[in-house]
């Protein structure tokens, strides 16, 4: 499998991100072959350099159009179904390109859509509507293609900070746009005073990335730089790419995985809170959590609270232990986990239906059956028998 690993730690625009993969490996050639297949009323062209950016060697990705043309050219106006049946017309670019570069544009509609108060089949894009958007956007979708691309992960996206200007005047950034597509997203604001993350940008990533702020896994083949426009004083207008290639190895049958483990010490809270506190954690959706009986310090009777969650709902799960518990602090780690394949089905037995839990290894072959516990308790009652004897004859029956 590979995975691209991103780090947006100056930004993303999407040239940025366009030089950036061309770096790792892509065949130019082809990449603009199938890339001029897009019907576009514009003449363009484009060109690859290197630019140096604090002593970083990075690629810089332009879209050259005639400019006496492009000045009498009213088609920057675009509307989404303009632009999708452009990208759609490209006779040389595979269908998941289209698809995934369709899906990119549609999110920028909706963020635009919002920002204006409109629906979004009357919304018209202006700069994100111009010929070298369409290029970039559809660009990096073909190279992620070309690249066999199967996971995305990115690390926050930096956002800066000031004003800009636009086809609707001057406005704050980031912008309105940029804004309303990296909501639930990772960000961090750095207060450089320039736009780093632009809609396009933002819109490409918040579409395609699959992970946020987890480590890659497997063997590092390549890493690439791909240049902002821009040469900034406070760092490196740059984004980083890498290419992982996972590890072919028949002793791991288990797909793999990272959680949020968070943990409290607890020792003057009453014991009814804890019951209460955890049928919170399960409403909020808990992967599992644990209450562990400890001794703490000067002798005390105490408890760690330990709760295993999904890496992205940490922040989450912190605020209500600090909330809803006697602690004051919370301490937590991301950490790596081996797991089965799991998915849930509905059985038919002499008893009634059941729900169980099938969990199969990578290969799909079956490893464990588990009734749930509640269909175990319900036919339990239905047929007047101990919840045992119910489990153990339906243990039989799912064997």
């Amino acid at each position: 499998m590979n995975t691209l690993f991103v780090e947006p730690f100056c930004g993303v625009a999407g040239d940025m991100l366009t030089a950036s993969l061309l770096g790792l490996g892509v065949d130019y050639k082809a990449f603009k072959e199938m890339l001029s297949s897009l019907p576009v009323d514009e003449e363009w062209d484009i060109e690859l350099e290197e630019v140096s950016r604090h002593a970083i060697t990075a690629n810089l990705f332009k879209v050259k159009l005639d400019l006496l043309h492009h000045h009498h050219n009213h088609h920057h106006h675009r509307s989404l179904s303009d632009i999708h049946k452009i990208i759609m017309g490209g006779e040389k670019l595979p269908d998941v390109v289209k698809d995934r570069a369709c899906a990119v544009f549609s999110k920028l509609a909706e963020a635009e859509a919002e920002v204006h108060g409109k629906d979004i089949k009357v919304v018209h894009f202006h700069e994100v509507g111009a010929v070298d958007a369409i290029i970039d956007i559809t660009g990096v979708c073909l190279a992620l293609y070309m690249l066999d691309i199967e996971r995305i992960i990115s690390t926050p996206i930096s956002l800066g900070s000031g004003t800009v200007h636009s086809a609707h005047g001057v406005l704050p950034v980031p912008v309105p746009a940029t804004v309303n597509l990296v909501r639930d997203i990772p960000t961090e604001h750095t207060g450089i005073k320039s736009e780093l993350a632009t809609p396009t940008g933002a819109a490409l990533l918040a579409t395609l990335v699959n992970e946020w702020n987890v480590s890659p896994s497997g063997n590092l083949k390549m890493c690439s730089y791909g240049a902002g426009t821009r040469d900034l004083k406070e760092r490196a207008a740059v984004i980083r790419v890498s290419l992982y290639r996972e590890c072919a190895s028949e002793e791991v049958l288990f797909s793999e995985d990272e959680v949020g483990v968070l943990e409290c010490n607890i020792d003057d809270m009453q014991g009814e809170v804890f019951s209460w506190l955890s049928d919170k954690l399960i409403n909020k959706g808990v992967l599992d959590f644990s209450l562990i009986p400890v001794t703490m310090k000067k002798g005390r009777p105490g408890i760690i609270l330990q709760v295993i969650c999904s890496v992205d709902k940490i922040a989450k799960f912190a605020d209500l232990l600090l909330k809803e518990s006697t602690t004051l602090g919370v301490r937590y780690r991301i950490e790596k986990r081996f797991k089965l394949d799991r998915e849930v089905r509905s059985i038919d037995t002499p008893w009634g239906k059941i729900s169980a839990k099938f969990a199969k290894d990578r290969d799909g072959s079956l490893i464990k059956v588990k009734p749930e516990f509640e269909s175990v308790v319900k036919l339990a009652e239905e047929s007047n028998i101990s919840y045992l004897e119910m489990y153990e004859k339906i243990r039989k029956e799912l064997s």
